[in-house]
């Protein structure tokens, strides 16, 4: 891969560091002006966006990401050593190609979950999981075209070695239903064919993160009556001449304070449209191309991204278990029965995520030279993962009873009068009452806010809604084994027929 689209302000910031192949969070943000065209929700044009209202806190918070690279403590879990040449590159861009490599992947995803509490679910760490999934495919693209193959190896090693940030691109915009696929406006496509690339016009949703990340990952959803030109994967800068990238109106308030929203004040990872007005993309970031049967292998190309989505609530369900148990240790309600059967609820949805990945990165499988998590168990416990959640939010809300139309800002506890009697009147068990009030902001922040909403929302279309996941499950899942046994025992015909 030889183009220099989309890379020209990364090259010239990695010259500035101590790193060759590692950003800090100053140097991400000096990356990401670099001439991109951002709309902010109220249609004016972003200048700048790490400084911008609707990102600024958003960005500080990827920075922050980045800056864990260099510090001592949390260095070898984000980065690593590479035997062939001695370089230091991020963990997100290794090629697994051992169990191990995995494990050190959960790690780093840990670390940075902890870190964002969860709510921002493309973490630079994020980034390669679409890429490792078209390598995982890559004989299969290799059948279609060598130069394509060739690519995907490409664009992962200029990502580790550039540090690049990515997030993914796959559903299409919402439009008529009765508009077969192949006629619909907004759906994207290529309208030129060139010997270096392709001209695409159209529309991309939910690019999450996308304003602040380097790069998208970009696949077509397979559909019925979906017509050549619009069946692509490839790379897309995000600063690609053409594009525009358009910001949803924000759910946070650039303004809150920590005490009072100590999730919300942090801000939160804005999703855009992508606007494309024949964008030119060069043939080198081309993967797939025309090639319908390569759309059917969402299940398989998704492989690590889907694992990564898991581990990371898996991450979260742990946060919500603390939550929980704090809840209930500030009120003094741990000896009610059905308080306990609620806690007991959110450690079991904890555990069994956990379960899941483990045992996905000890069954895990060998595509084309990449350990890939096994996804006979990612896919239930995805299922379970995503059915439960919103369970998960209603208990939390619930063990805090009154607490969550009782909450009470920084400015009252503040107040000469009004502090002291709320200090008097409302102790919690071995706290404060301003200190039990700053639990419920937590609670608020992580169960009932609009920013709540957003990420609930984002949680289930981003593991991939339940009936489609239900149906990768019975598509997919090994059953044969057992209904042998079945048969045989039963002395019945012993082949099945599929329907």
């Amino acid at each position: 891969m030889t183009t220099d689209v989309g890379l020209q302000k990364v090259k010239e910031v990695l010259k500035t560091g101590s790193e060759p192949h590692l950003m800090t969070g100053d140097q991400y943000k000096e990356s990401l002006r670099d001439g991109r065209r951002v709309i902010d929700s109220k249609g004016q044009p972003v200048e700048d966006v790490t400084s911008h209202p609707q990102l600024a806190r958003a960005v500080d918070n990827i920075a922050a990401l980045f800056d864990m690279q260099f510090e001592p403590d949390t260095r070898d879990a984000f980065t690593y050593l590479d035997p062939a040449d001695g370089e230091r590159y991020a963990i997100g861009w290794q090629i697994p190609t051992e169990k191990e490599h995995l494990r050190r992947k959960l790690e780093a995803l840990r670390l940075s979950t902890l870190k964002t509490f969860g709510i921002f679910g493309r973490p630079p760490d994020y980034g390669s999981m679409m890429a490792l999934g078209f390598l995982a495919v890559n004989d299969k693209i290799e059948r279609e075209n060598p130069e394509f193959a060739q690519n995907v190896r490409d664009f992962i090693k200029l990502s580790r070695a550039h540090n690049l940030m990515s997030t993914d691109l796959i559903p299409d915009v919402q439009a008529d239903r009765r508009i077969p696929a192949s006629e619909k406006p907004g759906r994207l496509r290529a309208v030129e064919e060139r010997p270096d690339g392709i001209v695409l016009y159209g529309a991309k949703p939910c690019g999450s993160i996308g304003s602040i990340s380097h790069f998208f990952t970009l696949s077509t959803a397979l559909s019925p009556g979906l017509d050549e030109a619009a069946c692509l994967w490839g790379v897309l800068p995000a600063n690609i001449e053409g594009l525009t990238l358009v910001l949803r109106e924000p759910v946070t308030d650039p303004n809150a304070e920590w005490e009072d929203h100590p999730l919300d004040s942090r801000g939160e990872e804005i999703d855009n449209l992508l606007l494309f007005d024949n964008v030119f993309l060069p043939r080198e970031y081309l993967v797939s191309f025309k090639n319908k049967e390569l759309l059917g292998l969402y299940h398989e190309s998704g492989v690590v991204g889907f694992w990564h989505i898991l581990a990371r609530l898996a991450v979260r369900a742990e946060i919500f278990v603390g939550v929980a148990q704090t809840i209930v240790d500030v009120l003094g309600t741990g000896r009610i029965p059905s308080v306990r059967d609620s806690v007991s609820e959110i450690i079991k949805y904890a555990a069994i995520l956990k379960a899941g990945i483990i045992a996905a990165v000890e069954q895990a499988e060998v595509w084309n030279g990449v350990t890939v998590p096994n996804l006979e168990y990612v896919t239930p416990v995805r299922l379970y993962s995503i059915e439960q959640y919103p369970r998960i939010m209603h208990l939390l809300r619930d063990l805090c009873g009154q607490g969550m139309v009782s909450r009470w800002p920084k400015a009252l506890w503040e107040h000469p009068e009004i502090g002291k009697k709320l200090d008097e009147f409302m102790p919690g068990t071995g706290v404060t009452a301003r200190e039990k009030n700053r639990v419920f902001n937590l609670v608020w922040d992580l169960a009932c806010s609009s920013h709540a909403a957003r990420v609930a929302m984002f949680e289930n279309t981003n593991a991939t809604p339940r009936a489609f996941v239900s149906e990768e499950l019975y598509q997919h899942y090994d059953r044969e084994a057992a209904c042998r046994l079945i048969r045989d025992y039963l002395d019945i015909n012993p082949e099945r027929v599929v329907i």
